[in-house]
């Protein structure tokens, strides 16, 4: 068997950078202290107010969503009434509007059905009707004499101006 037996030496250090003798000695002086950078408070109120400001504007949108949302539930609300309503009216419109319905309101107001159409030829001031005997059974009819002044002018057909009066910008 062998015998092994560690070998211990001395740790040899080498020299640091071995300074001549010529060289000069550095010349050391005493600064002052930095000056510290102030104080962090006003970078931390800075901090909060934005922190501040930001939940501010988030609890002001929110508030503005939930109205806008509540407008917006009552105006479909009103809108789908207003809908049915207008359902209802055009429904009681149409029943309203049919013959039978429009002959039984002209029975109560006291009108009776037309038998015998008679017709008045304004230029000649005579009656005209469709049959020979209408004639002697109805009287005839004299059209008052109406004054200028209360006279109702006849209408002008607008096809054939006599005046152009033009869009307005031909001035310009």
């Amino acid at each position: 068997m062998a015998s092994t037996s560690a070998v211990r030496s001395v740790a040899v250090r080498p020299l640091r950078n071995p300074r001549p003798a010529s060289w000069p000695t550095p010349r050391l002086t005493v600064l002052a202290a930095p000056k510290a950078a102030g104080s962090a408070m006003p970078f931390t109120l800075l901090c909060t107010a934005i922190v501040v400001a930001t939940l501010a504007a988030l609890l002001y949108l929110n508030i503005q969503m939930s109205d806008t949302s509540y407008e917006i539930n009552r105006l479909q609300i009103q809108s789908q009434r207003l809908t049915e309503e207008q359902q209802s009216l055009a429904a009681t419109n149409e029943r309203l509007g049919t013959p039978q319905e429009l002959e039984r309101q002209a029975r109560e107001l006291g009108m009776v059905p037309v038998s015998d159409p008679a017709y008045i030829d304004l230029d000649t001031r005579t009656v005209l009707s469709g049959t020979v005997g209408a004639e002697a059974a109805a009287p005839a009819v004299q059209l008052a004499e109406v004054p200028a002044e209360q006279a109702v002018p006849p209408a002008q057909i607008y096809d054939q101006p006599q005046v152009y009066h033009g869009m307005g910008n031909e001035g310009a």
